[in-house]
């Protein structure tokens, strides 16, 4: 992969054009086909349930047992991969067992989980003659989330007070691959929200750095809606491309994702399907947990920690950058990196091309929300208006072409924090260029550990 991005053909993929083949692919086979191997995941093999699951009719030639059969194969590949992360997991986590090899089990936790992921293919043949939802839509009633949320709508800091606690972090054996060490972490998440999503009570984290233990600097890096790598067979993934460049790499596993999905839902589905306050919880979680990332990074590593998020965990750094204040100093980043980030949550929502295809903006007001009502509550999770940390100390990247997350969007948090012009990288792609770019131009990353090497 990495030959192929640093390729002629990789400069073409790095193009705005990019994003609509994308936005025409997701449509059109991956959330469909996501939305029934979700749903066949909660049916198990009950094929009645699994017609309710999907949300909409099936033709009557998929009779109950051409299902069942369907829904065998997927089960089967469900308890195999269920098996395989419960074998790595009781180990990794536990005593280790003689003769046991973490690195081993990783793989083959890595395979059974590919291997499921994969069993989406299989009910393509369902998407005729007329294709599910892309979405299992369970969007919060205005009225219950104002009674819920309360106090905190008013005063948007409150979601990011939490206890940090290092002491709940257990940390796994640890492997050595490619001259890369490679270990995990996991605890309770701080973030008193996310302990009512099911699936993501639990907190985890990969951490990846060169096995000579040359690093100095950390860097915690999240990961985009609806993406797994922790749950993929890959021989290069970004964690491993960052910890060749000299970093150690914390990639923490977002909310309703991969080891932390939704019951009932594909990885990142509850993320829009279940909000507003999915989002919310999504967000403001996960920058607490970066909070107990970053402290427990600098009681065993000491140096530097930087934060950075690609897309949709763009949010959670930039939150982190907003109130970072609020937490222990042990605890707040010494820089952030905003990748493909955007100010105003309600244009992502209302205007963002991702948002519209998905039809979020049409079920946010069928669930009664209007855009003013949706502009007040999107303050708990928009940029503050400068942040806590030093602007030098944040590294923005845009595309310029971006209409998923919008640029203009993004560059204006860039200018009204007074980012030195150093720290602004603009490349002219879209929003699935980008990590295309930033494999063929490590620029941002030079600068990101310039910040670090300047920071006091």
């Amino acid at each position: 992969m990495n030959v192929l991005f640093g390729s002629p053909l990789g400069a073409l993929l790095a193009k705005p054009w990019v994003d609509r083949v994308g936005l025409f692919g997701l449509r059109r086979w991956y959330l469909p086909l996501s939305r029934l191997w979700a749903a066949a995941n909660a049916a198990a093999e009950d094929a009645g349930r699994f017609r309710d699951e999907i949300g909409a009719p099936l033709p009557a030639f998929w009779s109950a047992p051409r299902l069942r059969a369907l829904l065998d194969r997927n089960a089967r590949a469900r308890r195999e991969a269920e098996a395989a992360r419960l074998a790595w997991e009781t180990v990794i986590f536990g005593e280790a067992a003689a003769g046991a090899d973490p690195g081993q089990l990783d793989r083959r936790r890595r395979l059974g989980a590919t291997r499921h992921l994969a069993t989406r293919g299989w009910f393509y043949p369902l998407l005729f003659p007329r294709r599910p939802p892309p979405a299992r839509w369970r969007i919060d009633r205005p009225d219950l989330v104002a009674r819920e949320l309360g106090s905190m709508l008013v005063d948007p800091a409150r979601l990011y007070v939490a206890p940090i606690d290092v002491g709940t972090i257990a940390v796994s054996h640890p492997f050595v691959k490619d001259g890369l060490r490679e270990y995990w972490l996991r605890a309770p998440t701080p973030a008193a929200r996310l302990r009512g999503r099911p699936g993501s009570e639990v907190f985890y984290a990969r951490v990846v750095e060169p096995a000579d233990g040359s690093p100095t600097d950390t860097l915690i890096f999240g990961s985009g809606l609806c993406l797994e790598f922790e749950l993929l067979s890959v021989a290069r993934d970004p964690g491993a491309r960052l910890a060749a460049m000299g970093w150690r790499v914390i990639e923490p596993v977002s909310p309703y994702h991969g080891l932390r999905a939704m019951p009932g839902y594909y990885g990142g589905e509850p993320f829009f399907a279940a909000g507003p306050t999915s989002s919310i919880d999504l967000i403001a979680g996960q920058a607490i947990e970066s909070a107990l990332l970053i402290a427990w990074s600098r009681l065993r590593f000491g140096g530097k920690v930087a934060l950075a998020g690609i897309s949709m965990t763009s949010f959670v750094a930039q939150q982190a950058a907003s109130y970072c204040h609020l937490w222990p100093a042990e605890a707040r980043p010494d820089a952030a990196m905003l990748i493909s980030h955007s100010g105003r949550i309600e244009d992502v929502t209302f205007g963002g091309a991702l948002s519209v295809m998905l039809g979020l903006d049409r079920a946010l007001a069928d669930a009664g929300w209007s855009r003013e009502a949706l502009v007040r509550l999107s303050r708990t999770i928009d940029p503050a208006a400068a942040p806590a940390l030093p602007p030098s100390h944040i590294v923005s990247v845009l595309g310029e072409t971006d209409r998923w997350v919008p640029y203009c969007d993004g560059l204006e948090v860039a200018r009204r924090w007074n980012l030195p012009e150093a720290n602004i990288f603009s490349y002219r792609l879209g929003h699935l260029g980008m990590p295309v770019q930033l494999t063929r131009d490590a620029r941002p990353f030079v600068r990101l550990k310039q910040v670090l090497a300047a920071s006091s």
